[in-house]
């Protein structure tokens, strides 16, 4: 489910982090086992399958994309809580006011607690509202502003290591979804999106299809990342991030989803904070509050589902 897999990529997106998609299917030894920790060291005994265009590198190249992930995974490990403010941008083509006006403009807050704690929530919901045409005028270029939707309620979820929660708020649900003990600790670094998790760099190139993109700014480090698997093409088809290179920390992300939307992702790393020896004691990671009025639900996976081919953790 998409919505799981958002919030691990988020979470993650800031201790490591990452056109049509080449879609593969998993290896038939993928369903042998359950977990994605073993899903993963599977897909990477795989044969291997023929690059996508562009993504077919020469040694340069595969040296350069070798040395960005092996900086990323050492200043990641670096990092043991993580709190920042970002912006998405939402992109959306049936409804949306043009290909590259976005529909929503968001605001929000997420956290990461080494090595399986984050929370993500969308705190403000801003909607396109486009400008009336004047009466007899032919129509324009869209023009409008983003409003503030003070009743909408966007996306909110936690989690403690043990559990993922999920607010629904239409529903006044708080639904809690057990990670099954395999997947626990360390394993979510091989949770749906791995690069935002601090993943290894050997992981990474055998989940996914990636390569440094040259830009002029020398300040950056642009990075493209396909998957090589199905499970992971059918909540994603490519993830754009830009790193900051003295930090190696992502200052944006742009996901493509399968229909064609995207989310862009501005990261306010110059206000983020980092290993803060108040963040252990905020509980940001604790059971959630449950509103008043509201049920508590428990949806568990069952661990055969887990071993299906394609399966990701509870989401």
């Amino acid at each position: 489910m998409l919505r799981y897999a958002l919030l691990a990529m988020i979470v993650g997106v800031l201790t490591v982090l990452p056109s049509a998609a080449q879609q593969s299917a998993l290896p038939p030894q993928a369903a042998q086992q359950p977990g994605v920790s073993q899903a993963v060291g599977q897909r990477a005994q795989a044969a291997p399958a023929p690059a996508p265009p562009g993504f077919q590198l020469n040694p340069l190249q595969q040296a350069s994309l070798n040395q960005v992930l092996a900086t990323w995974q050492q200043e990641s490990a670096k990092i043991s809580t993580f709190k920042c403010s970002f912006e998405r941008w939402e992109y959306n083509l049936a409804f949306g006011p043009g290909a590259n006006i976005p529909l929503n403009k968001n605001k929000g807050e997420l956290s990461f607690g080494k090595p399986d704690k984050g929370s993500f929530q969308i705190t403000e919901v801003h909607t396109w509202q486009a400008t009336p045409v004047p009466p007899g005028q032919p129509p324009t270029q869209a023009k409008g502003d983003w409003v503030r939707q003070p009743s909408a309620i966007g996306e909110h979820w936690v989690c403690n290591g043990k559990s993922v929660f999920e607010y629904r708020h239409e529903q006044k649900h708080l639904v809690e979804r057990p990670i099954p003990p395999q997947l626990q600790g360390n394993a979510i670094v091989d949770g749906p999106l791995p690069f935002l998790f601090g993943a290894e760099a050997e992981k990474l190139k055998a989940r996914y299809w990636m390569r440094v993109e040259q830009q002029p700014n020398q300040e950056q480090i642009w990075l493209v990342a396909l998957p090589r698997f199905q499970a992971d093409a059918a909540d994603y088809k490519q993830v754009d991030v830009i790193l900051d290179r003295q930090q190696m920390l992502p200052t944006h992300m742009q996901v493509h989803l399968p229909n064609g939307d995207r989310h862009m992702y501005t990261f306010d790393i110059g206000g983020a904070s980092i290993n803060s020896p108040l963040a252990r004691l905020q509980n940001f990671f604790q059971l959630p509050r449950l509103p008043v009025g509201w049920k508590r639900i428990v949806e568990q996976m069952p661990l055969q589902q887990a071993a299906q081919p394609g399966a990701q953790p509870p989401r």
